[in-house]
């Protein structure tokens, strides 16, 4: 059936009329076909590698194209000697006449000879080489010159014509122009959620003591000051009784110095005294100074220390605040238990905001700074994408993975991300540009690059290079080569390149 298939879309071969001039016109069908006097000697007929660069190559009868008469009989210039051995004039067979490599036959004018040192583009602007069989240019034909489609740049095409006006559409093809879409450049990351480091706190006691009290628990959202445990500190106690004791001392010498100063106004008490009163004050006021810090540093409020100066309480009870509003994520305040400085009675978290925790390949680093987009989906959310912005990116590779870690902070309003999540995440590199969208099936390959065919007539297609983007939803982004009134193979592109491959092996021009 595919044979079947195949057969409709077969591109015409050579008449019976060319076979006819071949016969006559003896020549070299093959590299293989003719022999050299040494052993292992090569030539530009059986090394492709020695043949002139860009200069179009006649596979079929293994000749220049422009000195392949069969293929290009208006260019023969009857009156020059003709190589049949080697296919070339006979003042341009360097084979044949070696001293022309080196300097070339003097006698032929410079504008009628081609030597084999002569520049490509020359050769093929003076010649003007058209493929008659398939009436299309020479050097944009795909049938004579598949081996031309790796040279394509990104909207450079060849042509390729079919059989009749009817084959495409027998062989099942179907056309239509691309669609509006939009694409981004991005790069990939694997990323795992994680709270936001700058929002996280330990909570912790600022002075020994022994857990009294614990008024919340883990889940429990928090305002900012809200008392969470209550300790029995006896570092509390004595700060609070060096502190009380200080203030009463504080206001003794107070008046001491009041006095002393009054006494020396009405001359009745010597200077000396009252300098004496006023270095006790100022002395008592330092000592009641630092009693405060002490109390300020236990995470005493101003209010609090205010009403113990007042009612000159020495209690034992300190209190364990939260330092801003927040969720308590993680608990170890445990009743009866005797705590330390540094040791962790809650974690409090603000969710409000989480960290992802980037994984991307280390060829990718280069185009990474800290600002751009970035957009993820995380497991057990897989209808949800969260997005942020890159606030971070290391400056070195890890050794083994050959990967860069980077952290974006995203926003999580719903409290959906949990700590721990895993997921893949995009870096946007470029915003949403419009381009043109066809069907991935329209998109195919040849050594690994681009190509889709363009409908230029209803038996004359293009083999076009594009450059390709992201795919989504069936769509694949052409950015290049592509415009938005070319009519493109969205159905039977594979029977068209098929065809195209069969010239590639030979078969574009071969009998019936």
């Amino acid at each position: 059936m595919l044979i079947c298939i195949l057969s409709l879309v077969a591109f015409s071969g050579c008449n019976q009329s060319t076979l006819t001039v071949e016969e006559e016109t003896p020549a070299i069908q093959s590299g293989q076909d003719h022999s050299h006097d040494q052993a292992g000697e090569t030539c530009f007929i059986c090394d492709p590698a020695k043949r002139e660069p860009g200069r179009l190559w006649c596979t079929e009868h293994a000749r220049y194209e422009d000195r392949c008469w069969q293929c290009q009989p208006q260019l023969e210039d009857k009156s020059r000697l003709f190589c049949t051995e080697h296919s070339l004039y006979e003042d341009e067979c360097f084979l044949c006449h070696p001293e022309l490599e080196e300097g070339g036959d003097e006698s032929v004018p410079g504008d009628e000879r081609i030597s084999s040192s002569a520049s490509v583009g020359e050769a093929v602007t003076s010649t003007g080489l058209f493929c008659n069989e398939h009436n299309v240019p020479e050097r944009e034909c795909g049938i004579c010159q598949p081996q031309r489609a790796a040279e394509l740049e990104p909207g450079e095409e060849l042509k390729i014509r079919f059989e009749s006006s009817h084959a495409a559409g027998k062989a099942g093809l179907l056309t239509r122009t691309p669609e509006q879409t939009e694409t981004q450049r991005n790069v990939g990351a694997v990323c795992e959620v994680r709270y936001n480091g700058n929002e996280i706190a330990r909570i912790t006691p600022l002075a020994p003591g022994i857990v009294r009290r614990v008024l919340v628990d883990v889940g429990t959202e928090v305002r900012a000051g809200e008392v969470l445990v209550e300790l029995h500190s006896v570092a509390s106690a004595e700060a609070k009784t060096a502190f009380v004791s200080a203030s009463v001392d504080a206001d003794l010498k107070k008046l001491t110095y009041e006095r002393e100063e009054g006494l020396v106004a009405k001359k009745i008490s010597p200077r000396q005294d009252l300098q004496e009163a006023e270095a006790a004050y100022k002395t008592a006021a330092f000592t009641l100074s630092m009693a405060r810090q002490r109390l300020i540093n236990f995470g005493l409020l101003p209010d609090e220390i205010s009403r113990i100066e007042n009612s000159q309480d020495c209690s034992a009870a300190l209190l364990v605040r939260a330092p801003y509003g927040g969720t308590l994520v993680e608990r170890a305040a445990v009743v009866g238990e005797a705590v330390e400085p540094g040791d962790a009675l809650f974690t409090l978290a603000n969710l409000s905001t989480m960290w992802l925790s980037l994984s991307i390949p280390g060829d990718d680093a280069q185009f990474l700074q800290s600002g751009l987009e970035v957009v993820a989906s995380v497991s057990g959310l897989p209808d949800e994408s969260v997005s942020g912005y890159l606030t971070w990116v290391n400056t070195s590779i890890d050794e083994r993975s050959r990967m860069v870690q980077a952290r974006a902070v995203v926003r999580n309003e719903n409290r959906w991300l949990k700590s721990g999540m895993f997921g893949e995440a995009q870096v946007v590199l470029t915003p949403n540009t419009p381009v043109l969208g066809i069907p991935t099936a329209a998109v195919q390959r040849l050594e690994n690059l681009p190509y889709v065919f363009v409908k230029l007539a209803d038996d004359l297609y293009g083999l076009r290079r594009v450059v390709v983007g992201k795919a989504s939803n069936g769509l694949v982004a052409v950015t290049a080569g592509l415009r938005p009134d070319d009519l493109v193979i969205v159905e039977g592109a594979f029977t068209a390149l098929s065809e195209f491959l069969k010239s590639r092996l030979g078969a574009g021009c071969v009998d019936d």
